[in-house]
């Protein structure tokens, strides 16, 4: 990213904080590039020895939770071509980080329409709300965290913390909308079972 390599002499000019890439998942000759709170980049990879970022978008300011993951949807949508973003919900390890987080809010699935790569549009942002989830207030984190890293259809499958696992519907992009979810019960001993997700499965 411009501004990183300061050995060069470049300069940070970002707004927000912690950019970094998180991870990048490879399409054809695109990577798909979640840089935190960076937001995301997509890299022409056609030439691996000369890649080229083709696209951009960063939402952060104003929303506060950084960029896991961004990847396209495999087909077409109503003509356009449609990308999938999820953020995930820092940690926060005090009593004054909790508190701090009031008001703020939860890490979200977003749409985007990226049929112009040199014009990136955000189209829709999904949340759970807390009324959704036994474990909302629960300590730990609530929000988004990580998605099946492969869509075959329109279903998104995401994990969200204590608001378990989520399906979520992206046929129409500026509408998302939850056709299922499953929220795992306590252990034995009270503790919350958290939902976790790895690229190939999705799991609680």
């Amino acid at each position: 990213m411009p501004g990183q390599h300061v050995a060069a002499g470049e300069a940070p000019s970002w707004e927000g904080r912690a950019h970094r890439l998180h991870h990048a998942l490879r399409f054809g000759d695109e990577l798909w590039a979640s840089t935190w709170q960076g937001g995301f980049r997509v890299i022409d990879v056609a030439d691996i020895t000369k890649p080229r970022t083709v696209a951009s978008y960063n939402y952060h300011p104003p929303f506060p939770e950084p960029t896991h993951t961004v990847m396209p949807a495999r087909d077409r949508i109503g003509g356009r071509r449609i990308a999938v973003a999820i953020d995930e919900e820092e940690a926060f390890h005090s009593k004054a980080d909790a508190e701090a987080r009031r008001g703020r809010p939860h890490a979200a699935l977003w749409t985007f329409d990226v049929t112009e790569l040199d014009n990136v549009l955000p189209l829709a942002m999904f949340e759970v709300s807390e009324l959704d989830s036994p474990y909302s207030r629960s300590a730990g984190r609530f929000g988004a965290h990580q998605m099946h890293e492969k869509l075959d259809d329109t279903l998104v499958y995401a994990a969200w913390f204590g608001g378990g696992l989520r399906i979520v519907d992206i046929a129409d992009p500026f509408r998302p909308r939850e056709v299922g979810h499953y929220i795992p019960s306590q252990s034995a001993d009270g503790r919350v079972r958290r939902a976790t997700t790895c690229a190939s499965t999705t799991a609680v």
